[in-house]
């Protein structure tokens, strides 16, 4: 049996995962995701956040429980942390914060992009607090609502 792990829950790891168990229904998938939001589409935030799009769940490829109808198990709120490549094991740190070593035979990273801050002076010390939010996850998305709330922004309406 293969045992194949895919780091990240976005549309590449997803995708990889998904593939593995197609071409061998024997093998044995685990997927790695960092946050609580497996299979989300990142790029529909905006339109979350405009209102165009709600409930937030429509933004969800599959749910996990979709997820694990395909036998891959599926481990949210655990980063991996370490790659031992001439092992082939993986470290990750689980949601109560212990580490675990995973074997693996292949191994796909596909984590996405990291978003970045542009060089402008003073705006590396600014973080939510201050009402600068970086978007690329869903708890991205939802410290950004709860900015909104606490600050209590209304959209601006136009009158033309």
């Amino acid at each position: 049996m293969t045992r194949v792990i895919a780091v990240g829950g976005s549309d590449a790891g997803i995708s990889a995962a998904l593939r593995a168990r197609e071409l061998d229904p024997a093998s044995e998938v685990t997927v790695v995701v960092a946050d609580a939001y497996p299979n989300f589409s990142i790029c529909g935030i905006p339109y979350y956040i405009s209102g165009e799009v709600a409930p937030w769940t429509s933004l969800a490829h599959r749910t996990a429980a979709d997820l694990a109808a395909t036998g891959m198990d599926l481990r949210v709120d655990t980063p991996a942390t370490h790659i031992d490549p001439a092992g082939k094991r993986l470290t990750v740190q689980g949601a109560d914060g212990r580490s675990e070593e995973l074997a693996y035979d292949a191994l796909v990273v596909g984590t996405g992009a990291v978003s970045v801050r542009p060089p402008i002076d003073g705006l590396a010390d600014l973080g939510p607090e201050h009402g600068l939010h970086l978007l690329h996850s869903m708890g991205d998305t939802f410290a950004l609502e709860r900015s909104i709330e606490d600050r209590q922004l209304r959209p601006r309406c136009s009158t033309a």
